[in-house]
């Protein structure tokens, strides 16, 4: 846990700082997301793209995606451990505190930590020496004056340091007033960073003097360029105007002016970056509009506007100064104002625009906004007392807000960022477009917990503004929770870890409301965990439902363990105790009391998760039961027609399920006239329920039993999100876990032992490795674990046993089907010599005639049972293989072959030709 909690705290640290971090490292990312660099990890020039949004987010054609922490580890080729201690220096965080996640010496990691520190401050000092150095360089050769590049553009009257080639020298200064980077625009608008520039957060205002600084601005108009700074500070002169050089600096110049200036608006005149629909760059890329994205982004951090050029042509506001004049672009300036959460607005109340005649205010438009923790359709009105503008705001829903796009191979979604009322978890809902503004796609969000006005009108609007506003992230959009992207997708579509790209859930479970959180993993620890501590099957059943993420994880399929007993010993309580880890037990238990297709929807829902199914008699028909278990352990759906034409997607699944019942699984099975094939006995383990021995305080095993059912109600559902939490923050250490134990166990495994054990025995191995993680979290030790675990696979092996099942099963059909109708359904048949002379008997007629009974025909003096062979393969094989029936019923010593690797052989007369039969004799069981 150690080392999940250091990773976590220096991810976190990290957050929003990851380019000064990277730069820190040696590690150079483009400054801009559409900027194209060599890969710092692979080195490939195949499309590297640093995105950042303030976990380091990057993308490399070659080596993969991932986030800050990912790319420290591809480019140091060390493990996740290694990469947070790297940040970690960096950052200047303790990494005492740390040292024994990584196993090295306190004094050999302060050392190295120091020699790195002591590198990195060199070179910083270097770098800093060397910008230094050019920068005075720079000022000694300019000479303030008119440059080339702003008079050609219709800006005169602006002065700038000139180099002696007429190229304009831009300095740009961070918050603490130092000049970290200088831009040189040459007359013909080429533009060059001089060596050693930092330009994140660094911006050059147009309009403030440093030696005279003005009050607190109103308003601060941010652009990417000089020219649109200045052509803003035309239109705006009452504002701040800053340049921040380019689309990717936005939005770190966004935060400081904020930072600097927490009551101002904040502006951001977008570049209009407008390309045609479907048209790709060189490399076969489809173009963005990275100016309005970059912009839009920048203003959301800071609950900013916007000012985008209108009209299907690339273009910045400059250009329409040059083409339009002041006095128009003002006036569509203010016109393009809005707020990327909300519809498009004007300026606000006081900001006034001047025409030819008069002074007059524009005129606003209604808009949908986020406050007092919901979605309001605000309405400006005139107030003709005051003259102000008055809002009339009308609820529309709890928040809600479009994120991202995506699509699952045949449907086209929205993704919606929503919070459910009474919870602070945020969630993620991939609702089809075609359901969006539509009942259906209404009812989806309420049953995610969303409040959502009933009025038509308003439905409308709401519908009209998830589809027009938000952001166009792409998306994986999935239909069934678990593993996705590196993160797990809960049953109720929350995300667990960071996954590699956004990752939405667009499917639903039945038990979708008892995926909730109540008090804390110490809480659980101590009042669930605590009171079946001691009780082997218990422990068991809540190893099972550790196991499940972890068995997807390391590439395990479908399997579950049967806990039987007669009496009530506490398998119910099991169940409640094993669910309370992931939710509400009563709301996440399900019934075998289903139909196989219910099944098949559930384990989907529940993909990579637990499933607690209680009470296998309860599932009335056996042959329904039969068919469910076989389904949910099978992992694959049925194929089903689409009513458009097609097929619809076939559904998938991995699960660990936890059944009980009176009955072992293969007992049940039989007492219904069913023979439970051995792939499904191995899938289902049937172990016997051990009484309860620890109460743990309690004065009984009643008080113990509704002790735990009260706690594990009261406290649930964060014990799993942290469970999954620490297997997400390093997979590989857990799957590392998996396989060593594995090894192990089938290590362990008496000589002769049938793979069909084998494969036992590695499920047994999983829930001894989840017990030996999950040990932290539960407060179990490993060796009560392991002991607890040994103990069950024991008693399941008891009553298994070494060898092959089905061999088993075709024994012991074929001695009780000698036995059961050995005297009703075979017609007896006398003969006189041993030599095979037979005389035939002839007897009254025998309904559904199975065989024939030889007798005299044997030296040993038993009865020969000749079968009817599609009996034979009907009633005794039960559809395993002719070979390895025949096999197993000749070890037996039941099987008489008249010819080498034929199983009938031809034996007696029956209307006067030699007939061939199933020939067995009974023998004493072994």
């Amino acid at each position: 846990m150690r080392n999940i909690d250091m990773i976590r705290q220096v991810a976190d640290a990290a957050a929003g700082r990851w380019p000064d971090v990277l730069s820190l490292l040696a590690i150079d990312v483009p400054a801009s997301p559409r900027a194209q660099v060599p890969c710092p990890a692979c080195g490939g020039n195949d499309r590297f793209r640093f995105d950042d949004d303030g976990r380091g987010a990057h993308f490399c054609n070659v080596c993969g995606a991932g986030d800050g922490l990912e790319l420290v580890k591809k480019v140091n080729n060390c493990d996740t451990t290694r990469a947070a201690l790297l940040v970690a220096d960096v950052l200047g965080m303790d990494v005492r505190a740390m040292h024994k996640s990584t196993g090295e010496d306190v004094s050999q990691l302060a050392q190295r930590r120091a020699e790195r520190e002591q590198q990195q401050a060199t070179e910083r000092r270097d770098m800093a020496a060397r910008f230094a150095a050019s920068l005075d360089k720079l000022i000694a050769q300019s000479l303030p004056g008119e440059p080339v590049y702003l008079t050609a553009r219709g800006l005169g009257g602006f002065t700038f340091p000139v180099l002696p080639d007429g190229s304009l020298m831009l300095t740009l200064a961070s918050s603490a007033g130092i000049t970290t980077a200088v831009q040189i625009i040459a007359p013909d608008g080429g533009k060059r960073l001089i060596s050693g520039s930092a330009i994140t957060g660094a911006w050059h205002a147009v309009n403030v003097p440093e030696e005279t600084p003005l009050p607190e601005p109103q308003t601060v108009i941010i652009a990417e360029g000089l020219a649109t700074a200045l052509t803003a500070h035309q239109l705006r002169p009452d504002v701040l105007a800053v340049a921040a050089i380019n689309a990717g600096n936005l939005k770190p110049v966004a935060l400081a002016m904020r930072s600097r200036y927490p009551e101002a608006q904040i502006i951001i005149a977008a570049d209009n970056d407008w390309h045609a629909e479907g048209e790709t760059d060189d490399r076969g890329k489809l173009k963005v509009n990275t100016g309005r994205i970059s912009a839009e982004k920048a203003a959301r951090v800071v609950t900013g506007w916007v000012a985008l050029p209108a009209g299907d042509f690339k273009a910045d506001w400059d250009d329409l100064r040059q083409r339009d004049g002041i006095s128009d672009t003002r006036a569509a300036f203010i016109e393009s104002l809005y707020q990327p959460q909300g519809e498009e607005v004007s300026v606000l109340p006081e900001v006034t625009v001047k025409d030819s005649a008069s002074q007059k205010q524009i005129a606003h438009k209604p808009w949908v906004a986020c406050r007092h923790n919901g979605l309001y359709w605000v309405e400006p009105k005139p107030n003709k007392d005051t003259g102000e503008i008055d809002e009339k705001e009308t609820w529309l829903c709890d928040e809600l807000e479009t994120v991202g796009i995506g699509q699952d191979g045949r449907e086209s979604y929205l993704v919606i960022r929503l919070k459910p009322e009474g919870s602070a978890a945020v969630m993620f809902e991939a609702v089809p477009r075609r359901e969006v503004g539509q009942p259906a796609g209404w009812a989806r969000l309420r049953s995610r917990g969303v409040n959502i006005t009933t009025r038509k009108s308003l439905l409308d609007i709401l519908g009209d503004h998830l589809q027009r506003k938000g952001e166009r992230t792409q998306w994986t959009i999935t239909q069934t929770a678990g593993w996705h992207c590196g993160a797990y997708v809960m049953p109720d579509g929350e995300i667990v870890g960071t996954p590699d790209m956004p990752v939405a859930f667009c499917g639903g479970t039945s038990a979708v409301a008892g995926y909730v959180v109540r008090g804390n993993v110490k809480q659980w620890r101590d009042n669930v965990a605590a009171l079946m501590r001691g009780n082997q099957s218990m422990m068991l059943g809540a190893l099972v439902a550790f196991a499940a993420p972890l068995n997807s994880l390391a590439g395990g399929s479908c399997f579950g363990i049967h806990l039987f007993a007669q009496s009530s010993a506490g398998k119910t309580t099991t169940v409640e105790a094993a669910s309370s880890i992931y939710g509400v037990p009563d709301m996440l238990k399900l019934s075998w009391f289903t139909t196989a297709y219910g099944m098949t929807v559930e384990a989907a829902s529940r993909n990579d998760g637990f499933l607690p199914i209680d009470e296998i008699g309860q599932g009335g028909d056996a042959k329904q039961v039969s068919t469910s278990a076989y389904t949910l352990f099978n992992g694959v759906g049925k194929v089903q027609g689409a009513r458009e034409g097609g097929n619809r997607a076939v559904l998938r699944w991995t699960v660990a399920a936890l059944s009980t019942g009176e009955e072992d699984f293969e007992t049940f099975m039989l007492k219904s006239g069913i023979s439970p094939k051995a792939g499904q006995l191995v899938r289902l383990v049937s172990v016997p329920f051990v009484d309860t021995v620890e109460f743990n305080g309690m004065d009984d095993g009643d008080q113990h039993s509704r002790a735990i059912k009260r706690e594990a109600a009261r406290y649930c559902g964060a014990v799993g999100r942290e469970w999954i939490a620490l297997l997400a923050a390093d997979k590989e250490a857990a799957i590392q876990m998996v396989n060593t134990r594995e090894s192990e166990w089938l290590e362990s495994l008496p000589e002769g032992a049938s793979p069909q054990v084998k494969r036992v025995a590695t499920r047994f191995a999983l829930l001894d490795a989840a017990a030996a993680l999950s040990a932290p979290l539960t407060g179990w030790s490993a060796s009560e674990c392991s002991t607890a675990v040994r103990l069950s696979f024991n008693d399941w092996l008891e009553n298994y046993g070494l060898g092959n099942r089905e061999k088993h099963q075709v024994v012991t059909r074929a001695r009780d089907f000698i036995q059961r109708y050995g005297l009703s359904r075979f017609q007896p048949y006398a003969t006189s010599k041993v030599n095979g002379n037979m005389d035939e008997t002839h007897a009254q007629r025998i309904l559904n005639l199975a065989g024939y009974l030889v007798d005299g025909r044997r030296e040993d003096g038993r009865k020969e049972y000749h079968i009817i062979p599609s009996v034979f393969e009907t009633e005794i094989l039960c559809g395993i293989q002719k070979k390895l029936g025949g096999e197993a019923l000749e070890d037996a010593g039941m099987l008489v072959r008249k010819e080498k690797g034929r199983l009938d052989s031809r034996t007696i007369s029956i209307n006067g030709t030699q007939q061939r039969f199933v020939v067995l004799v009974d023998v004493e069981e072994d």
